[in-house]
């Protein structure tokens, strides 16, 4: 086992049922006079969210989001809002798109350069104010993670904007927020979390703190999602899934993802595949690949009743995942999604764009690997 790790874990996080009613606790704490909250348009009119936004006792102002991938032009759009307007921190409710916006606004009112010229790394100069995590979704790992997503609609790549800076200070689980979620959002972003997890788990620079959290957010998930597509008002089962999607975002965040997550960005940009969802159709490909050229670490993943010899745990590995994917009706046939035959060079070209991620994958995934995967989902 490899015990020499690099383990990275900042913030404070609140989690559990009810635990949104430290909102306004956090707030005095840090005498915040004047917030600015990022809501996803479809919260707007739901009474758990009139409640906790009320229960903030400072001048506020208010920016709705939609739910769609965000894109710079909205970014730059919703600055607009801020102008004229003294904000002291961000607060982000919603799900991984209404986060990314907080991150990307916070960022442009202390930075007044353009959007996109914040792409990469630590590209902006000025500090930034503090951010409070409101996750409704259990899966993108936004409420802990330094990094916001945006679609740039000009060269029609999904780039981000990174930065210790931009990681929330706070982040506040609450698995009752998640009730009103949607079951195609829900299920979307529980597979999201598998992604995050399996291909943490299995990244080169994993570590033995990584593979502890992938492990058990792992479970967490793949025995509760199925259930919880089927009973959307369970809270018990919000909860299970949302605690194994914050322990898969630690991983995350210590590992990084690999092909899956790199090939559902081109999804995302030209076709409107949701994240989780784009990560999920490759995902059990990946595992195949990796199972095929002789990784077969994943059987830690299983309960340790299922593990038998390896090749056979092997195989009832990639079964089983072929059977939950099965229950949550994960798509399997690019073309669903309006891909065509032709296309197929760009998306390997945008794909390898993403060569970092490629690179932690146990075994070689490069463009044999990815035309491979695409003939399989019947792109050819």
């Amino acid at each position: 086992m490899e015990n020499y790790f690099n383990y990275i874990f900042y913030g404070d996080i609140k989690f559990g049922i009810g635990s949104r009613h430290e909102l306004s606790n956090i707030i005095k704490k840090n005498n915040f006079d004047s917030v600015c909250i990022i809501l996803d348009h479809a919260l707007k009119s739901i009474s758990i969210f009139e409640n906790l936004i009320n229960t903030i006792g400072c001048d506020k102002t208010l920016v709705y989001c939609d739910i769609k991938e965000p894109t710079y032009d909205r970014l730059e759009e919703k600055r607009e809002i801020l102008y004229d307007k003294s904000i002291d921190s961000f607060i982000g409710i919603g799900g991984g798109s209404a986060l990314d916006m907080a991150k990307g606004l916070s960022v442009l009112y202390s930075n007044k350069g353009s959007a996109i010229s914040y792409r990469g790394f630590d590209q902006f100069q000025k500090p930034i104010l503090p951010i409070i995590a409101i996750p409704t979704t259990a899966g993108t790992g936004s409420e802990i993670t330094p990094n916001a997503s945006f679609i740039d609609t000009a060269e029609k790549k999904k780039l981000g904007i990174n930065g210790e800076a931009i990681r929330p200070k706070y982040a506040i689980l609450d698995p009752e927020l998640t009730l009103s979620c949607p079951k195609a959002p829900t299920v979307s972003a529980g597979v999201d979390s598998l992604v995050h997890a399996t291909e943490a788990f299995a990244a080169k620079k994993s570590n033995v703190m990584a593979k502890m959290f992938a492990k058990n957010g792992f479970k967490l998930v793949f025995n509760n999602l199925p259930k919880l597509a089927q009973n959307l008002d369970d809270i018990e089962l919000r909860e299970k899934v949302m605690y194994g999607a914050f322990l898969s975002a630690i991983a995350l965040m210590n590992s990084g993802t690999g092909p899956a997550a790199a090939m559902s960005y081109p999804l995302g940009v030209h076709y409107g595949v949701p994240h989780g969802i784009g990560g999920g159709v490759f995902l059990p490909h990946v595992i195949q690949h990796n199972i095929n050229a002789g990784y077969i670490d994943y059987i830690e993943l299983m309960d340790k009743n299922e593990k038998k010899s390896e090749r056979k745990a092997s195989i009832k590995f990639i079964d089983k995942v072929w059977q939950v994917w099965e229950e949550l009706t994960v798509p399997q046939d690019l073309k669903d999604f309006g891909m065509i035959d032709k296309d197929t060079d760009r998306f390997i070209s945008d794909t390898m764009d993403l060569k970092l991620a490629l690179d932690q994958n146990p075994v070689p995934f490069y463009e044999n690997e990815i035309k491979s995967t695409l003939k399989k989902l019947n792109i050819n």
